[in-house]
């Protein structure tokens, strides 16, 4: 009997977006691919050889999914590809176990809905905002519960390919663990309260469609400040991408990627303007322009493969 083969497609998510630290985050048009066959001896392998963490990631989320779905472990191959830098801040990690998650939902029978397998991503992951972009897809803010702050709900709006994203991910890596222990144990109470209220106005903007409107209005004072030794260079990229047009922009995630928005049309002179400033700098930069994927996570059956 030929063994069943699928393919997940998850795209690369910038959460946070300034203000909203582990609440708001974007799907995008960048892709990682995992394809799951299955195998009948219950092992988990690799195609290509991986590095021994990654192996862990798979085999985590594997027996995770298992213990709540109240299924048997199930045992495949898997193949992973696709353009979602690793560490630089655009949801990679995040693409990968919700690809073994779902994969395995789909080869079970779909026994798990999406917001428990977007539970389980970020129980795993520990990034509900990421989580909830990569099932979902589009504009998404996530609401976990106050005392354990893990994914309770979320609520999610289409953007239109009138907002344009141009993300620049510089050539060093920035580890959420590490980007973790910099923040700060207290921040002072005016710092929130400008904080929550650049978070208002951006996710009211966001839904109105009137994106002008973001133009020097989205401001951090939570998290970007206390990570700019982590990222050298991203504040004054992010400035340049404004300079050149841009209506606001970031630092995705943790970093290093950092992301500007604004008119499609005038995309290629904000990438140009980010990038010049790592090249001025001598650090290597990669700039994708990009737009909201507003589908998430999808599946489709592979060609089937001969045991």
């Amino acid at each position: 009997m030929p063994n069943r083969s699928i393919i997940v497609q998850t795209p690369a998510s910038t959460s946070n977006c300034g203000p909203g630290f582990d609440t708001l985050s974007i799907a995008l048009t960048l892709y990682n691919f995992v394809r799951l066959t299955e195998r009948e001896d219950g092992q988990v392998c690799p195609i290509d050889p991986l590095r021994p963490d990654t192996q862990g990631m798979v085999e985590e989320a594997a027996l995770t999914f298992a213990a709540a779905a109240g299924v048997p472990a199930l045992g495949f191959d898997y193949e992973i590809w696709g353009d979602v830098p690793e560490a630089r801040g655009l949801g990679s990690s995040s693409t990968l176990r919700a690809a073994i998650v779902a994969g395995l939902n789909h080869l079970h029978g779909a026994p798990l809905d999406r917001d428990t397998m977007i539970r389980l991503t970020t129980k795993l992951d520990n990034a509900p905002d990421n989580a909830c972009a990569v099932f979902a897809g589009g504009f998404c803010i996530a609401r976990t519960e106050p005392k354990t702050f893990a994914y309770r709900e979320h609520v999610r709006f289409a953007l239109p390919d009138s907002l344009a994203f141009v993300a620049v991910s510089p050539a060093y890596k920035v580890l959420t663990n590490t980007s973790r222990e910099v923040l700060p144990d207290t921040i002072p109470f005016k710092d929130v309260v400008r904080s929550a209220n650049s978070l208002a106005f951006l996710v009211g903007v966001l839904v109105s469609g009137d994106f002008a409107r973001l133009k020097g209005a989205v401001n951090d004072y939570i998290h970007q400040p206390y990570r700019e030794l982590l990222n050298p260079f991203g504040h004054e990229s992010i400035e340049a991408g404004c300079h050149a047009g841009a209506y606001t922009g970031w630092l995705s995630g943790s970093g290093s990627t950092v992301v500007c928005v604004g008119r499609p049309e005038i995309a290629h002179e904000i990438a140009v303007a980010m990038e010049q400033i790592y090249t001025g700098n001598g650090v290597e930069s990669r700039a994708y322009r990009l737009m909201a994927d507003n589908c998430g996570l999808t599946i489709t059956e592979a060609p089937p493969v001969r045991g």
